[in-house]
């Protein structure tokens, strides 16, 4: 059996790894894991999420066996988070803590496979790969519609419209929340009110995605176009992701929601959506989840937390403002006033890839294929160094 089984490739990011790890130099540099890093290149633990933890450790709770959909607490803390305390898709909604906003995406890809196995899942382009390839899995058809123009780094609106055209009923079309990856460019609120005509129009049904609430403009602020879409759609899968957020990234907490139509059986839904997942991995582990619920249920530590995020956010801004300055030094006849525009930790620059093979062979610089950088995980030094090297490449 195993014998059959021979040159199977790695996926891009562990190809990146592998790269990276491989190159001796001192002056190398990662921007292409997802991950936020303090000014000395450190991950950083949120310190509250530290002291979330030795509250939890004191507390001395069961290691029992949880249910199927999970950390009841914690969804509901991040169903108010998403949402506000007062929005009405809370009235009808149903959730499940996932093992990651990967588990959510597959665990829906699953859902709807089950429901509407013809239905067709659109993604914009470009897109963060792993979700097509979630729902390619469960067998579902897959179309991307246009979304970003890499020509003149800025969304590609009118295409996006015109490709959503094709939508048929009861097709799925994912949206990323805030924060896009790997562009940074995200919808303005009349543009989301004009995706809720279309998704009205055309009887689909909008899945949301968000991995980086907090990283944009601020906590509510990021979340503004999925409560306007759901306050006027009659249905909504959401997938959330608590590692960027949080900092957590390795305990892997993340949620599905599916916000229904008002008439629709909330309990027949829920025993769907516990049974769907329960064929993938029978139950999520409850330490992150634990984490998240200690914070937001603490007035002091959710401030502390609330705090620490608007650090980040800051840095991430501040580093965006430098890199532009930093590359119109070097580059006097190119525009990069993208990267101040876009929000969150990615931007995708104007590289091919032979280009971007050159940045990794001649200045130690690594990022995803399509040239996303992390914005997030970049110094001030080394915005200067990235500045210098694109100069040169371009300048070929």
């Amino acid at each position: 059996m195993f014998n059959n089984l021979t040159n199977y490739e790695d996926d891009p990011i562990e190809a990146l790894f592998k790269r990276i790890g491989a190159d001796k130099s001192v002056d190398k540099i990662d921007l292409g894991i997802g991950v936020f890093r303090d000014q000395s290149g450190q991950v950083p633990v949120m310190q509250a999420v530290v002291e979330a933890e030795q509250q939890l450790l004191k507390q001395n709770a069961s290691k029992s066996y949880m249910s199927p959909l999970g950390n009841m607490d914690y969804c509901a803390d991040l169903e108010r988070s998403i949402f506000g305390v007062d929005h009405e898709a809370l009235q009808r909604i149903v959730s499940a803590q996932t093992p990651g906003a990967g588990a959510a995406l597959r665990g829906a890809a699953e859902f709807v496979q089950s429901l509407s196995p013809k239905a067709t899942v659109w993604f914009g382009s470009p897109c963060w790969g792993h979700q097509i390839e979630f729902f390619e899995r469960a067998g579902l058809s897959v179309k991307q519609y246009r979304y970003y123009n890499r020509a003149v780094s800025k969304l590609d609106f009118t295409g996006m419209l015109e490709d959503l055209g094709a939508l048929q009923e009861d097709d799925v079309l994912l949206l990323h929340g805030c924060c896009h990856n790997p562009t940074g460019e995200d919808l303005s609120l009349p543009q989301w009110q004009r995706i809720a005509e279309v998704v009205r129009e055309k009887r689909v049904v909008p899945l949301v995605d968000i991995a980086y609430q907090g990283f944009g403009s601020g906590i509510d602020e990021d979340v503004a176009g999925v409560r306007l879409l759901a306050g006027q759609v009659p249905q909504l899968i959401l997938t959330v992701s608590s590692s960027k957020t949080f900092g957590i990234y390795r305990e892997r907490a993340g949620l599905l929601s599916i916000v229904h139509q008002a008439n629709a059986s909330a309990d027949s839904l829920r025993r769907k959506l516990r049974d769907t997942l329960r064929q993938l991995y029978f139950m999520a582990p409850n330490h992150g989840a634990a984490i998240v619920h200690e914070i937001l249920s603490s007035e002091t530590l959710q401030q502390l937390w609330r705090d620490e995020l608007n650090a980040v956010r800051q840095q991430i801004v501040e580093m965006r403002g430098a890199l532009k300055v930093t590359l119109e030094q070097v580059n006097p006849n190119f525009d990069a006033s993208f990267i101040q525009r876009q929000k969150g930790m990615f931007s995708c620059l104007p590289l091919s890839a032979a280009q971007q093979l050159r940045m990794e062979q001649q200045h130690h610089i690594y990022m995803l294929p399509n040239a996303r950088v992390n914005v997030a995980a970049m110094s001030t030094e080394q915005s200067k160094a990235l500045a210098n090297a694109f100069a040169a490449i371009i300048g070929e």
